[in-house]
């Protein structure tokens, strides 16, 4: 009979492997089997989702998520136009649930979408248009606003995390955020749970989230939303698309208006009865909105709005 690989992974006896009494490791005279040497994540990893003759999109998932939130809107795929003809490739980023957790230990947490980027470049031809959620979307601006931005046809940014001055921060943002933080934790469980949802064990999932995310993921997170006053925005010239939720708690519509309001190519969308991940909550109404932008040709620039003043930031 043939064995299943959970027998030959776990079951050692019937697998014809000794058992620890009959092992040599027992009394030290072997080394370590290999199946239990553990092997770092790593950081970046391309996965392909679709094929297609149109525009290569990259999407790019948010804090502690993974490429299954896209699943939703790309199965909707074949009923559009614009995203039938598409190639979509998703990114699994260091910050993702199973990623390595030194990642918050890297200063420029862009970098590592410069690298998912020409990962891309390098295997398939480099990306038309990126898509970023929530965390990935300010890094995505932040990396489009500096000085090596790559060249892309399009940007679509889902719940940004976007404040025009510095003023707008203020102590109570930052005593209020680790709250929101863990909030989106939970509302990112009860999206993947589905069904299988137990709403009384979701805010102790989202703790142990957030205790896998760590002082120094907090930090690249906190350190980048005060970054954005200052973002040369004016540097941003391809056509963007800005969207969301409406009952977004954690990242308000209010912020992704200003961000609208401050790219000269951008329009914002807002999505009803969708909080911080409307992608996966109104899939068709997500699918629609991209569907649409990919169709649409390059606006036209008008007016951009300015930073509070020339921002001294080094880029490593």
């Amino acid at each position: 009979m043939r064995r299943s690989r959970w027998t030959l992974r776990l079951g050692w006896r019937r697998a014809g492997v000794r058992g620890l009494r009959g092992c040599r490791r027992r009394r030290g005279r072997c080394r370590p089997h290999r199946r239990e040497r553990r092997m770092t994540p790593r950081p970046v990893i391309l996965r392909r989702l679709t094929t297609g003759n149109g525009p290569r999109v990259l999407l790019l998932h948010g804090m502690a998520d993974s490429v299954s939130i896209w699943d939703k809107p790309i199965a909707l795929a074949p009923h559009r136009k614009a995203l039938h003809q598409a190639e979509f490739f998703a990114a699994e980023l260091p910050w993702r649930g199973t990623g390595p957790a030194d990642w918050g230990y890297r200063a420029e947490p862009s970098a590592w979408l410069a690298e998912a980027l020409d990962t891309l470049a390098a295997a398939e031809g480099p990306a038309d248009v990126v898509v970023g959620h929530s965390f990935s979307a300010m890094l995505l601006l932040d990396l489009l606003c500096g000085p090596a931005a790559p060249d892309l046809r399009g940007i679509v940014l889902i719940s940004p995390y976007f404040r025009a001055r510095p003023e707008d921060f203020d102590w109570a943002t930052m005593t209020g955020l680790p709250e929101k933080f863990v909030l989106a934790m939970e509302e990112g469980i009860r999206l993947a749970a589905g069904a299988r949802a137990k709403p009384v064990l979701h805010r102790a999932m989202a703790e142990r989230l957030c205790e896998f995310i760590g002082p120094y993921g907090w930090s690249r997170f906190f350190e980048s939303y005060l970054r954005t006053p200052w973002l040369r925005t004016e540097n941003l010239t391809a056509p963007a698309l800005v969207v969301s939720g409406t009952g977004d708690r954690i990242a308000a519509t209010a912020e992704a208006a200003a961000l609208a309001e401050r790219l000269s190519t951008a329009t914002l969308r807002t999505v009803e009865d969708a909080g911080h991940f409307p992608m996966a909550e109104q899939p068709e109404r997500f699918a629609d909105l991209l569907d649409e932008f990919l169709q649409r040709p390059a606006p036209v620039r008008g007016p951009a709005g300015k930073p509070p003043h020339p921002t001294s930031l080094e880029r490593i």
